[in-house]
């Protein structure tokens, strides 16, 4: 099990990687098009709808679906798997169909709420965006569940990739479409881009011989399990994108661009979560379920402390790397076209606010999955709830205080992120899960800290004496800092990077 664990977690990480550098291409892409500006808020503020469906609901999806399905796997019955998986694609479809009617006819009311600073001309353009990206969501409904059929099934590559068919079809809009049809044409490629992201999945499909069956079946317990879950995950999935959706109610009051900065800032904040996190995480989560289905608590104990160990080993050092590295970075990333020198300061420094939770949200991603894999849907849902009420609570302390590219707002999500983070790992230590010990795991992410700081120290400083633009400060920076970061965590001895040195040459030696 842990050589396929370390298998699928490498295939995705490759996948994500390349839909990531594919996802920064698409936000250069933005950037360079309309830059920091009204037209680039009213495209985000209406591409906040349809993703936040996207990121909870779709996320909601899978995790409901795997579990159920992986039960039917590895009882050896197919045609139930196949049958309920067939129920749920159908009422996927048939709900989000209707969820996308009563959208667009309340767009207008949407666009108040999310963002209510806006003028008469900005919310209406606002509307009409959102109005042509609501259909969106049936096609990625639809991928997710598929993208649940295959991750049971064990096969990540092409649904870990199908993101990155979504972000090719939106830069092609943007660089070819944009100049003619202006912000229309970024919003057709977005509706346009989830309808890659859905039929790249297909040939999975006939590779695992599922059989397709226009089915409607709600009354069969699976289903309704599924369906009775997927309310209560989309309440504990949902803590992160509220805590964006707050950021825009909030910037919106503030100073021209800024819903622009917090994004373009958290896009980058979430990079090494989108790259390495995601794969650990959802490489683990088959094998969390599996092992909980086998009432195996303690290989469930021990799954859950190596993938926290292993985000923490990438976490902690991008976490204080990104804060070091911000404005160059940024300036070399974004500082093209429309988007000027100062446009970089302001979003620096919202990034340097949401590294202060890098960690906590990436802790959470595995946590999460352990709670989910226990059957137990509802407590990340009442912790969840505490997150969002503090972030409301910090933000309206602190988006006038720290108000510069909504600084102020980034640190808000960060602490109530760390809130919840503490919350639910102490109540999955002393309640769910008492074989998981912490202290088995505190050596090796002091070991982590220690040679993340020496990392840190060392990238400062390289920075801050060699000369040249963002280009020369970002390479030297992300190499001094990988290799002294790897020399550190080798000497240090860090166990769980031993294991997979010790993994890989062995694989090199049979090869050989």
């Amino acid at each position: 099990m842990a050589k396929n664990i370390l298998k699928a977690t490498g295939v995705v990480l490759v996948m994500n990687l390349v839909v990531k550098l594919l996802g920064f291409l698409r936000e250069t892409s933005l950037a360079n098009a309309f830059g920091a500006s009204d037209l680039s808020d009213a495209y985000l503020s209406a591409y906040t709808i349809p993703y936040f469906l996207q990121a909870i609901l779709g996320y909601a999806l899978v995790t409901a679906v795997v579990p159920t399905l992986t039960k039917y796997l590895v009882e050896g019955d197919r045609e139930q798997a196949d049958h309920v998986a067939s129920a749920l694609i159908n009422l996927t479809a048939l709900l989000l169909t209707v969820i996308t009617v009563l959208g667009i006819l309340v767009c207008d009311w949407l666009v108040k709420l999310l963002a209510p600073g806006y003028e008469v001309e900005q919310a209406a353009l606002t509307a009409t965006l959102a109005r042509i990206m609501f259909p969106s969501v049936v096609f990625m409904g639809v991928g997710m569940v598929i993208t649940g059929i295959c991750n049971a099934h064990y096969r990540f590559a092409v649904s870990a990739f199908a993101p990155g068919m979504s972000n090719i079809i939106i830069i092609i809009a943007l660089l070819f479409f944009s100049s003619a049809y202006g912000i229309w044409g970024a919003a057709w490629g977005t509706l346009l881009s989830f309808v890659g992201f859905m039929l790249i999945q297909l040939p999975v499909l006939w590779q695992i011989k599922f059989k397709y069956r226009l089915v409607f079946d709600y009354k069969h317990p699976a289903v309704h399990q599924v369906l009775a879950q997927i309310g209560p995950i989309i309440l504990g999935v949902a803590v992160n994108q509220i805590y964006f959706a707050i950021n825009r109610i909030f910037a919106s009051w503030l100073a021209e661009g800024t819903i622009s900065s917090i994004n373009y800032a958290n896009k980058l904040m979430m990079l090494p979560m989108g790259i390495f996190v995601a794969a650990v995480a959802n490489a683990i989560y088959p094998a969390l379920s599996e092992f909980s289905l086998k009432k195996d608590r303690k290989s469930l104990a021990s799954t859950m402390k190596g993938g926290l160990v292993s985000v923490m080993l990438v976490a902690t050092p991008a976490a204080v790397g990104l804060a070091i590295l911000a404005e160059p970075i940024i300036e070399l990333l974004f500082e093209h076209g429309e988007f000027t020198h100062e446009s970089t300061l302001a979003t620096a420094f919202a990034l340097v606010c949401f590294t202060v939770g890098l960690m906590p949200m990436a802790a959470n991603m595995i946590i999460t999955r352990v709670f989910y894999a226990l059957e137990d849907v509802k407590t990340p849902v009442r912790i969840g709830g505490l997150s969002i009420l503090m972030d409301i609570v910090l933000s309206l302390l602190l988006f006038r205080l720290l108000a510069y590219g909504g600084g102020g707002l980034a640190l808000a999500n960060s602490l109530a992120a760390l809130l919840g983070c503490l919350l639910m790992y102490y109540y999955l230590k002393f309640k769910a899960l008492p074989e998981l010990s912490g202290e088995t795991m505190l050596p090796s992410l002091l070991k982590i800290a220690a040679a993340s700081a020496g990392m840190g120290l060392a990238v400062w400083l390289i920075v801050g004496l060699i000369p040249g633009g963002a280009l020369t400060k970002v390479g030297a920076g992300v190499l001094a800092g990988a290799v002294v970061y790897a020399v550190l965590v080798l000497l240090l001895r860090v166990p769980e990077t031993e294991l997979f040195l010790n993994k890989f040459k062995h694989k090199i030696l049979r090869r050989r």
